[in-house]
């Protein structure tokens, strides 16, 4: 289907034809000119008749500053889950350098893999794997110092001894959190992982899962992907004590809710003594006062089946 250019004001009044209420065209204009007419759609599209079906039609008293006000909030949200996953970030960075390194080797360990648990799959890539396209691909100085930049194959690719000089404490700086998610998870026999969970004071039983869903929650709102109204892929497991407190203390949230990754990682913040209360003091405040966020942050819905009351 051929679609229209349009003007930020023509966005404008084809929202308003299709039964948005808009107060003010200047804010509006102004809005979609910094955010993406595409980009609103999928928080406006919950007000839309049957966007499916391919009705673009707004139910009665769908309104821009009600809807705008979801996607601001939530975007307030994501600045404060970003500054606290960098926080965590660079302590599993810290703590799986330190106990890997004790374990396996100094250097040369990580890029062969050892000491890790490998995939059943064989097709699958390998830890290391990650581990070494991380490390090719990077243009660090501390990096390049340590890399033997004659250690090649046939194809002119690095191989693991490369990286023989270079320690673990230097490498896991130029890791993705997601390679280093698959390090800690691969560490769960060799004992590194279950040292890292004693170390912060965390359940070992828990600890892998909730790491995933760290690099998950981080990728999207990195790539600036909707948070609210999502169903987490890679939801995190909580201890039932854990799951029942935070309940007690904050209301109800679905399992595969953007809400539980928050609980988890309140939780690592609380148990690894980096902060106190995060949850309560940074981000029930900012919720609590759109109950339109909140009920897409706990309780995610599908278009069509949210309660869009604002109270």
């Amino acid at each position: 289907m051929t679609k229209t250019w349009l003007s930020f004001q023509g966005q404008v009044q084809q929202l308003r034809e299709r039964g948005m209420k808009i107060d003010e065209d200047a804010a509006c204009s102004h809005f979609l000119s910094c955010i993406n007419y595409y980009r609103f759609s999928g928080y406006f599209r919950y007000w839309q008749q049957a966007p499916i079906q391919g009705n673009n039609n707004f139910i009665a008293n769908a309104d821009f500053t009600t809807i705008r006000d979801v996607y601001l909030a939530e975007q307030r949200v994501a600045g404060q889950v970003v500054l606290a996953l960098r926080r965590i970030e660079i302590l599993l960075r810290t703590k799986f350098a330190h106990y890997y390194a004790r374990i396996a080797s100094p250097c040369g360990a990580l890029t062969r893999g050892e000491c890790f648990t490998q995939p059943s799959n064989e097709k699958a890539w390998r830890v290391q794997d990650y581990v070494m396209r991380d490390l090719d691909r990077s243009k660090e100085a501390f990096i390049e110092h340590y890399r033997d930049d004659a250690c090649r194959n046939t194809q002119g690719k690095y191989l693991p001894d490369a990286y023989a000089a270079t320690p673990v404490w230097v490498a896991v700086e130029s890791l993705s959190f997601g390679t280093l998610s698959r390090c800690i998870e691969a560490s769960a026999l060799n004992g590194a992982l279950a040292q890292i969970a004693s170390d912060i004071a965390v359940s070992r039983a828990f600890f892998a899962s909730q790491v995933k869903s760290f690099v998950y929650l981080r990728n999207r709102i990195a790539h600036h992907a909707r948070i609210w109204n999502h169903s987490v892929l890679d939801a995190p497991a909580l201890a039932p004590n854990i799951k029942r407190r935070a309940r007690q203390n904050h209301g109800m949230f679905e399992p595969r809710s953007v809400y539980t990754v928050l609980v988890a990682l309140d939780e690592m913040l609380t148990s690894a003594k980096m902060e106190r209360e995060w949850l309560s003091s940074t981000i029930d405040p900012i919720i609590n006062s759109n109950q339109l966020l909140k009920r897409g942050l706990t309780d995610p819905k599908k278009y069509g089946e949210m309660n869009l009351k604002e109270s």
